[in-house]
């Protein structure tokens, strides 16, 4: 008798085990599914919003550089980084042949001052006519667009290769993130070939701007470096 009484509380105490787990497992989290389909976001043929064909090429009338550019989502982007000679900007020429391929280093703060206001007319006139410097909430909508955090990162880096230290991305909407890291005062370069890292047109106080990164923790914002890649989109 008491040998089948313990039997009896053991199923008992087993069933109500099995039946915690289940209750556990279904009120748990679920994770959540990347529904990110690059030919509804970014589809390489057709038109976009502005009559022009999703991915091409166009001409800087300043100085007739040109660059490719795609679509994403209702934003149309330069699929390079900007190489325009403008004030308080440079080619990194310690690396040889940096800047045909990574673009210039900008600063858009008065002077070229690390921290400062924004040079306003510098800002507004920086990128090509009918382009500007992206917000920080433009670039979130870019983000968004690709999936968000490390998935939306890795859809927007270059696939090329880079060395040891860069880890490539896929690239699948055409957007080639380039990692050209940024410039320091003291006139080197850091993260190069590993980071991308670029201007907004946010400011965070009076004194320092909103840079965006693309990192292994997705796309993040920070304080402005000295000098940074920027990329421009349509207006």
């Amino acid at each position: 008798m008491r040998e089948s009484f313990k039997f009896i509380l053991f199923a008992v105490l087993l069933v109500g085990f099995f039946s915690a787990c289940t209750e556990d497992k279904s009120s748990a989290p679920e994770e959540p599914v990347d529904t990110f389909d690059a030919a509804v976001v970014c589809p390489a043929e057709g038109m976009n919003a502005y009559g022009e064909p999703n991915r091409g090429t166009f001409t800087d009338a300043r100085d007739g550089q040109v660059y490719k550019y795609t679509t994403i989502g209702n934003q149309v982007w330069m699929a390079e980084n900007l190489k325009f000679d403008a004030p308080y900007s440079l080619c990194y020429g310690k690396i040889e042949g940096f800047c045909d391929t990574f673009g210039r280093f900008y600063s858009l703060h008065v002077n070229g001052e690390l921290f400062d206001l924004f040079d306003q007319e510098l800002l507004d006139t920086i990128c090509p006519a009918g382009w500007h410097v992206p917000s920080a909430d433009e670039w979130t909508l870019l983000a968004n667009n690709m999936g968000g955090g490390a998935e939306a990162m890795s859809r927007l880096k270059s696939s090329d290769v880079f060395g040891e230290r860069y880890e490539q991305g896929t690239d699948i909407c055409g957007y080639n993130a380039l990692p050209a890291g940024y410039w320091l005062l003291n006139g080197n370069a850091s993260e190069e070939y590993v980071s991308s890292v670029f201007w907004t047109s946010t400011a965070i106080n009076m004194n320092s701007s909103y840079a965006v990164g693309l990192s292994w923790k997705g796309i993040t914002f920070g304080v402005n470096q000295p000098k940074m890649s920027i990329r421009c989109l349509k207006n």
